[in-house]
C-alpha cells in the first residue's frame, strides 16, 4: 500500500514538472529528471568509467615496474619511493590550473586533450634508459592525467540529476578498483617475459613493454570521448541555453526512444546562483576562440582569481577545507599502503623462498632483514619475482570490486556521513593491523580488508564534494580536492621510502592515524543534499 503511495506521489510530481515546462522556463535539475534515466546515462557511465580505468592503470602502474626496474635502473628504496612522487607531483602542480581550465574551456576538451598528450608522453617514457629521465617523464604523466583524475568526477556528474549522482560516480569507481586488477594480471604475463632488446644503444626490457601498453587505453579514450557531447550544465553556466536544451533533448530521445520534439521542456534557465555565477567568474568580454595568446593568459587569470574568491566565500570556503582535508587523510592511507602492498608482498615471498623452515615473522621484522634477504635472492641478469605477488594482488583488487559495488548500492540509502565514517574506520583499523601480520596469508586477508574500505572510500568521499559545490565551482573544488589528495599521497609515499628500511613502525602507524583522523572529520560534512 505504501508502495503504491509512493509510486502514485512519484507519478504526479513527474506530470505536474512536465506541464509546469510547458508554461515556463525550466531549471537544470527538473530538465535532467525529466530526461530519464536509460541507455544514455549507461553509455555515459560506461564511458567515464573506461576513461577512470585509463587514469587508474597510470597511477598503479609503478608498483609493478618497480620491482623489475630496480635492477636495471639500480634504484634504492628512497628512488623507488621518488619515482611514485614524481608522478604525484605532476598532478599537484596540474590541479589548479586544470580546474580553471575546465570551467573556462569546457570539461569535454580539456579531458580530451589530456588524454591524447598522455598516451603519447607515455610512450616515449617507456624508452628511458636512466632514473633521471623515467623521474622526469612519470612527472608529465602526473600532470597530464591529473585532468581526467579529477574532472571525470565533474564531468560525470553534471550529466546526472541528484537522484542519481552520487550512486553513478561510486559506480565509475569499479572501473578504477578494475584497473588495479587488470595491472597484477597483465603484469603477469608480460614482465616475466625474456625480452632484452637492444637498438640504436638503447635497451628495452619487460618492464618497459609493460609501461608502453598503458598508452594504448588513453589513447582510445581519448579519440572516443571526441564524438560525445559537453556537459550542458556548464553550458547552461556560460549563458549558452540553447545549446544545452539540445543535449538535454538528445539524452531524452535516447533514454526513452523517442522523438526530441516530444521532450516537454521549451526552455532552459539557470537558477539565481548560477546566473550570478555567470557574471562573477566568466569573463564574455574574452572569448575562449580568441587568437590573441595573452588575452587567453588573461583570460585564464581572471577567471582563476574570481573562482578562488567565490569558493573563499562561507559556506563554501568552510565545506572546501573539510573536503580537502577528508581527502588529504585518506589518500594517505590509499597511496601510503596500497603503492607498497606489492613490495611487501615480494619480500614475504623472497624470505620464505630462502628461509623455508621459518614459518611465520612479522612485516617489521621482516623489512628489517630485508637487505640480507635482497643479497640472497636478487641476481640482477634475472630478476625474480614470486608469481604470488600477482596472485595476492589480484586478489586483493577482486574484493575491492566488492566495495565499489557495495558503495554505489548504498549510497543514496544511507546518511550523506554514515558510508564514509564507516568505511575510513575501517580502513584505519585495518591498516594498523598490518603490523600485527606474522604470514602471507595474514597480510593478504587485512589487505583485502584495507583496500576494499580506502578505496570505497575514496569515491564516497568524491561523489560527496560532486554534490556539495555549485558548477560554476565545481571543477576548480574537485580539482583542489585532488590537489590536497595527491599532497598526502607524495608524504605517505616519501614516509614509506625513506622509513620503511629503518623504522617500519612509523609510516604504518603514523598512515592508518591519518585515515582515522579523517574518520572524525567525516561527521562534520553537511547532511543536505545540495548546499
Amino acid at each position: 500500500m505504501v508502495s503504491d503511495c509512493s509510486r502514485d506521489i512519484s507519478i504526479f510530481t513527474i506530470a505536474e514538472e512536465k506541464s509546469k515546462s510547458k508554461d515556463q522556463k525550466t531549471d537544470y535539475e527538473t530538465a535532467i529528471r525529466l530526461c530519464g534515466y536509460g541507455k544514455f546515462h549507461y553509455g555515459f557511465i560506461l564511458l567515464c568509467g573506461m576513461m577512470f580505468l585509463s587514469v587508474a592503470l597510470q597511477n598503479g602502474v609503478n608498483a609493478y615496474i618497480l620491482p623489475s626496474a630496480e635492477c636495471d635502473l639500480n634504484l634504492s628504496s628512497e628512488q623507488k619511493g621518488f619515482l611514485n612522487v614524481a608522478f604525484l607531483i605532476g598532478g599537484v602542480l596540474s590541479s589548479v590550473f586544470w580546474g580553471v581550465s575546465a570551467d573556462a574551456y569546457g570539461r569535454k576538451k580539456i579531458l580530451v586533450w589530456t588524454l591524447l598528450i598522455d598516451s603519447i608522453v607515455t610512450l616515449i617514457s617507456s624508452f628511458s634508459q636512466t632514473f633521471h629521465v623515467l623521474v622526469t617523464f612519470r612527472a608529465i604523466n602526473g600532470f597530464t592525467i591529473g585532468a581526467p583524475g579529477s574532472l571525470i568526477y565533474t564531468y560525470l556528474g553534471e550529466f546526472h540529476s541528484s537522484k542519481h549522482r552520487v550512486k553513478s560516480i561510486c559506480y565509475v569507481g569499479f572501473f578504477w578498483t578494475l584497473a588495479w586488477l587488470i595491472l597484477p594480471g597483465l603484469a603477469w604475463i608480460v614482465i616475466p617475459l625474456k625480452i632484452n632488446l637492444q637498438f640504436y644503444g638503447l635497451t628495452y626490457n619487460s618492464w618497459q613493454l609493460f609501461l608502453a601498453l598503458m598508452a594504448l587505453p588513453t589513447l582510445m579514450m581519448g579519440l572516443i570521448l571526441i564524438g560525445y557531447p559537453e556537459s550542458p550544465k556548464f553550458l547552461l553556466a556560460r549563458g549558452q541555453n540553447r545549446e544545452a536544451l539540445e543535449i538535454v533533448k538528445n539524452i531524452y530521445a535516447i533514454n526513452t526512444g523517442k522523438n526530441k520534439s516530444d521532450y516537454p521542456v521549451i526552455e532552459l534557465w539557470a537558477s539565481p546562483e548560477e546566473a550570478e555565477a555567470k557574471a562573477i567568474c566568466y569573463d564574455d568580454e574574452l572569448s575562449p576562440d580568441s587568437s590573441s595568446t595573452l588575452l587567453v593568459i588573461m583570460r585564464l587569470l581572471k577567471n582563476a582569481w574570481m573562482q578562488i574568491k567565490a569558493l573563499s566565500s562561507p559556506p563554501l570556503s568552510t565545506y572546501a577545507i573539510l573536503c580537502w582535508t577528508i581527502y588529504f587523510t585518506n589518500m594517505c592511507g590509499f597511496y601510503g599502503l596500497g603503492l607498497w602492498l606489492p613490495e611487501l608482498f615480494n619480500r614475504f615471498e623472497n624470505f620464505y623462498r630462502v628461509h623455508p623452515n621459518i614459518s611465520s615473522v612479522r612485516v617489521c621484522q621482516l623489512v628489517s632483514l630485508n637487505e640480507t634477504v635482497n643479497t640472497e635472492v636478487r641476481n640482477c641478469d634475472e630478476i625474480i619475482i614470486d608469481e604470488n605477488v600477482f596472485i595476492n594482488t589480484l586478489i586483493v583488487n577482486a574484493v575491492c570490486l566488492l566495495g565499489n559495488i557495495m558503495s554505489g548500492f548504498l549510497a543514496d540509502r544511507v546518511g550523506r556521513r554514515t558510508l564514509p565514517v564507516t568505511l575510513t574506520v575501517c580502513a584505519g583499523i585495518s591498516g594498523l593491523a598490518i603490523y600485527f601480520t606474522k604470514t602471507s596469508t595474514q597480510i593478504l586477508l587485512v589487505s583485502c580488508i584495507y583496500s576494499l574500505t580506502v578505496s570505497a572510500a575514496n569515491f564516497v568521499i568524491s561523489s560527496v564534494t560532486v554534490d556539495i559545490f555549485p558548477t560554476y565551482v565545481g571543477a576548480i573544488a574537485i580539482c583542489m580536492m585532488t590537489c590536497f589528495g595527491r599532497v598526502g599521497a607524495i608524504a605517505s609515499n616519501l614516509a614509506f621510502g625513506m622509513l620503511l628500511d629503518i623504522s617500519c613502525e612509523v609510516p604504518i602507524i603514523l598512515v592508518a592515524g591519518i585515515v582515522l583522523s579523517g574518520a572524525a572529520l567525516t561527521l562534520m560534512l553537511p547532511p543536505a543534499t545540495k548546499t
